[in-house]
């Protein structure tokens, strides 16, 4: 099973990053001649043969996620090329940025799924973060990879897509699906099916039972909240275009009582727009606390800067959805917001087993 999904990282990586022209079809059998290597890298490695920019490649998979040290690798990969005389490429799930730069001076040729393709002898090194296994542990899930577990709970049309089909309907790129698809594995909420030659993303639960399993990983999308003064055409684009937020969409889902100022949820991208205008003032900024605002100016409204586009999760067209919602404010210390909170994830399965 290890060696299956570091497989399909290792093809996804490189459709990713030399695109599919560049490989051959990466097979799913081991090389065969691998039963006449020593047995201890038999134990230690999985082989495949795959082509690479027009060079037959040997693929050398570690079973150990972090693989061994690189003097160590640096010997196993000589072995190696006793019995295969082509181009070799040793492969691991993770690696800390010291033994990598060890690797690169041993002049092992290796790949770190969405990390790094080092292939000195045909003048390849391409890189994209480092992140150790640890790390991913400690850590919450994406934004992308939150606001794809959501539309499955809600909308339920993710499970069953293969990677392209799924980056089209979630608007992100094939590398940034793929890391999503490889967080939804690790944190064992989904697994990988094959259908024909697709690898497609099976969740392994749905609704509530999906929403118990990843809570532990999920966080408010809410990045940055800023109080503004704009113009009336600016404000109505808002209110056209974008998502009611905050308190504002608590209340309107809720009995929650009128919280003043509207608030409404927009991309980076949209703030990093608004905010280049003239007829933009910002009156104040909060990394993490609500905004609270009670005015009778009507250009006065109060923005929260999302780490995922509202519209991926959204059920109806005026409000974002109701999970994110809940993450983005329950843990405010207003009791009345935390119970209405409470309430809307209440009302919101009611309504999901209803249509279910």
């Amino acid at each position: 099973m290890v060696s299956t999904t570091l497989l399909f990282k290792t093809s996804q990586y490189l459709q990713d990053v030399v695109g599919t022209e560049a490989i051959g079809e990466i097979p799913d059998k081991h090389w065969p001649a691998a039963h006449k290597l020593p047995l201890f890298l038999q134990n230690l490695y999985n082989f495949y043969v795959m082509t690479l920019f027009g060079h037959r490649c040997l693929l050398m998979l570690s079973i150990s996620q972090e693989g061994a040290a690189p003097a160590v690798v640096r010997k196993h990969w000589q072995e190696v090329h006793r019995y295969y005389q082509g181009e070799i490429l040793y492969i691991v799930e993770t690696v800390s940025s010291y033994n990598r730069k060890r690797l690169i001076q041993q002049r092992v040729p290796f790949l770190i799924p969405s990390n790094q393709l080092y292939i000195p002898m045909l003048g390849i090194d391409l890189r994209e973060y480092f992140k150790s296994a640890r790390q991913i542990e400690s850590s919450f899930l994406g934004s992308a990879t939150q606001a794809t577990l959501i539309r499955e709970i809600l909308h339920g049309d993710c499970s069953g897509l293969a990677a392209k089909e799924l980056a089209h309907l979630m608007g992100y790129s094939p590398m940034t699906i793929t890391r999503t698809i490889n967080e939804l594995t690790h944190w064992k909420l989904a697994k990988i099916t094959k259908v024909g030659r697709e690898k497609h993303l099976a969740f392994l639960f749905s609704g509530k039972e999906l929403w118990q399993a990843a809570l532990p990983q999920l966080k408010t999308p809410v990045t940055k909240r800023v109080l503004v003064s704009l113009s009336d055409e600016s404000i109505n684009e808002i209110q056209t275009n974008d998502f009611l937020a905050g308190d504002s969409a608590l209340a309107q889902k809720t009995s929650l009582g009128d919280t003043g100022t509207s608030q409404w949820a927009i991309t980076a991208k949209k703030w990093s727009s608004l905010a280049r205008r003239d007829s933009i003032c910002v009156l104040k900024t909060s990394s993490l606390d609500t905004i609270t605002h009670h005015s009778a100016d009507e250009s006065v409204i109060a923005l929260e800067v999302w780490a995922y586009n509202p519209n991926t999760t959204a059920l109806e067209s005026s409000c974002v959805d109701p999970i994110s919602l809940h993450l983005s404010l329950g843990k405010s210390q207003d009791d009345r917001v935390r119970i209405a909170c409470e309430d809307l994830l209440k009302q919101m399965w009611g309504t999901l087993d209803v249509e279910g």
